[in-house]
Parts: structure tokens; sequence; C-alpha cells
């Protein structure tokens, strides 16, 4: 179903062909599904979760930069090795298909991201700023850069990405403090 609807999109997705690229009948499928939405769903929150995983391996503990260093470069390491879950996230999972209703029900698989931002503005060492905007200026940046990697804008070699996060680093950092 991800690999179809990215290539497709939703709505030029029938039951029928997700049953037979699945190797199953449409009566399976709907035996675990309501519709073609809730499977849509589903997969959101298998992503958000991965999200939830991956941004937060190996980060160390009291060093915020480091900390937010390794979320960014996780997640830029996860949209490359996965392009389907970006293409989805880019193409699907925004409004209306995935509604703010949808995006809550995901939250708690990103509970630790926030609680980094929150902790990181309240320590000072972030700006002082809506956690939802913090949150989304960081790794809008992120989907930025693996944008231009996959249209081959540019390359996104070790110095391209050191500077967008550098970039990304400065415009959240609080500079009173750093």
């Amino acid at each position: 179903m991800l690999e179809l609807v990215v290539k497709q999109g939703v709505h030029a997705t029938p039951m029928s062909q997700v049953a037979k690229e699945a190797s199953v009948a449409v009566g399976t499928i709907y035996h675990y599904f309501k519709n073609k939405e809730e499977i849509i769903e589903e997969i959101y929150s298998m992503i958000c979760q991965d999200f939830g995983v991956v941004m937060m391996a190996n980060v160390p503990e009291n060093d915020v930069k480091k900390q937010f260093k390794i979320m960014w470069l996780n997640l830029y390491s996860y949209f490359i090795g996965n392009p389907l879950a970006f293409k989805f996230i880019e193409f699907v999972g925004v409004p209306p298909i995935i509604t703010a209703e949808i995006r809550a029900k995901s939250t708690p698989h990103l509970i630790h991201i926030k609680e980094f931002f929150l902790a990181g503005i309240l320590s000072k060492d972030l700006r002082d700023v809506n956690l939802r905007l913090i949150i989304q200026m960081s790794f809008g940046s992120v989907i930025s850069a693996t944008r231009l990697k996959f249209k081959n804008e540019l390359e996104m070699d070790k110095e391209q990405i050191n500077d967008a996060l550098k970039m990304t680093w400065d415009s959240i950092k609080n500079p009173e403090k750093h």
C-alpha cells in the first residue's frame, strides 16, 4: 500500500490493486481495516513510531547541541534510507488526508522529541519560542535537505549536510547562551 500510494496517490490506488500486489483477497484486507483511510492512518502511525525511535537513537546526555546534531542526522539518514517513508510523509502525511486528529494520535511516539525541545527551552539552550514552531523549523530543514538530495539539486555531501545542520542549529539556539 505504501509503495502504491506514494507512486499513484491515495485516490488513484484502488483496494483491488492493493490486494493484487499483496497477493491477498480484497476481503482479507477489509477483515483487518474498515477502509483505505484506515490503512493510510496505520502507515502514518508506523512511520511516526519509527521517527520517535530512530531520532533518539544514540543521543548522548547533557549536551543539547550534540543531542540536536545526532537527532537531525538520525532523521536525515532515516529519510535517505527509507525514501518511501519520506515520500509518504511529503505527499500523503499532510491535510486533508492526515488530519490534526490523526496526527494527535501519533503524538505519544514523538514525546521524547518534544521533551528534548522543551528541556532545551527551559534550560535556555534553545530559543524561547513556541514548541511546535521550533520543532517544525528544526526538522523542516531535514526535509528540505532530503528533497535537495532526492531531486539531485545538491549532492548533499558531508560538507553540505554539516552546513545545513549548522544553519539549523544557529536558527534555534539561544543566541544569548551560545
